[in-house]
């Protein structure tokens, strides 16, 4: 991970999330790589985080330390809100980057008070909140009801990169709320469907168009 200074560019973009005119001393623009991890479940947060490229995936672990994947954040919005707005000083999920990412990180200890004042922005993070609600209560309804090879194909292209799925199975598993040896005999098939093709730097989507309609299924 690394910390840049803000540019005009930045500014522009807080603006656009009604933060203009704020004081941007404290703040500053961080970028991950694909696969890190820049908040965990549990750990003290720091920050307020506003997307500007890449992708990042959300989870919450359940008490016997699986992992649930609650929900996708793609170039936009806005993480560290719930606990703003709940005055956590822990973070209640783990989100790792799943591209390279950037995001405009504003420090809470410097920041929370102006931003809680700021009704307008306030009004846009009840907006975002009631969207990852009903994210969250979308992906437990998919999770119970769509069959699994549907998620599994949903999942393919949400993760793949430049055509290439290359996650950690043993996760991709416990997110899918599947056994491991499940999740490879499904993968099995679909490499015998001519589906995916097992390469030494994951799974290759031969046809992305079958695996977007058995995903829409």
């Amino acid at each position: 991970m690394q910390k840049l200074k803000l540019t005009p560019q930045h500014a522009q973009i807080l603006a656009d999330y009604d933060l203009g005119g704020i004081d941007l001393s404290a703040a500053a623009l961080l970028r991950c790589e694909r696969g890190e991890w820049f908040l965990m479940e549990g750990s003290a947060i720091e920050y307020v985080y506003i997307l500007v490229s890449g992708k990042a995936k959300v989870c919450m672990s359940e008490k016997g330390g699986r992992n649930l994947l609650l929900c996708y954040y793609i170039s936009e919005g806005i993480m560290g809100d719930i606990e703003l707005m709940m005055s956590r000083h822990t973070a209640i999920s783990s989100v790792q980057a799943m591209t390279p990412l950037t995001c405009i990180v504003l420090p809470l200890a410097v920041y929370a008070p102006v931003l809680l004042a700021n009704l307008p922005f306030v009004l846009r993070l009840g907006h975002g909140l009631a969207d990852k609600l009903y994210a969250s209560v979308s992906n437990t309804t998919e999770i119970i009801l769509r069959p699994f090879e549907a998620r599994l194909c949903a999942y393919l292209l949400h993760s793949a990169q430049n055509g290439i799925f290359s996650e950690r199975l043993t996760d991709v598993a416990e997110q899918l709320g599947v056994s491991y040896r499940h999740l490879l005999r499904r993968l099995k098939a679909l490499c015998a469907e001519n589906l995916l093709e097992k390469r030494q730097t994951g799974y290759y989507l031969k046809n992305e168009p079958e695996i977007n309609r058995r995903a829409a299924e």
